[in-house]
């Protein structure tokens, strides 16, 4: 039996963003715990973002050209990838050296950004499995 191995990676950097934008968000309110823990998350979501987009690739070189399930997959990876930078650049806006420092209102808002774009990729994602069924064997 053959499992795809993105839907398994995925989990890492989705939890890690989704949890990275809810401390930044929390430490408007409470200060330095929650947007270290944010910087944190980030960076191990943009780590486990590598493997897991890297899966993806090679799901989304099978998809026929044909496909109408094509399309759905172009827009689900420029999803993926406006959330990879903007937290990318979010992280970047906080880091300094190898030290995280307190974020501003910028590094917040790229941060629920990428939350958004990440929030689409993930319809996205579920549209390629359940409406066009790729992945299923």
């Amino acid at each position: 039996m053959r499992h795809p191995l993105h839907p398994a990676l995925v989990h890492f950097p989705v939890a890690c963003w989704s949890l990275a934008s809810i401390a930044d968000l929390a430490s408007l309110h409470f200060g330095q715990p929650m947007w270290w823990l944010a910087g944190v998350l980030m960076t191990i979501g943009l780590v486990s973002a590598i493997p897991a987009a890297l899966a993806g690739f090679l799901e989304f070189i099978r998809i026929d050209e044909n496909s109408p399930a094509l399309k759905v997959a172009n827009r689900h990876m420029a999803m993926v990838m406006a959330a990879f930078s903007f937290y990318a650049a979010s992280l970047l806006l906080r880091v300094d050296g190898t030290s995280l420092h307190a974020p501003g209102l910028i590094a917040i808002v790229l941060s629920v950004g990428g939350f958004a774009f990440l929030g689409i990729a993930g319809w996205l994602g579920g549209q390629l499995v359940y409406r066009y069924r790729l992945g299923v064997n």
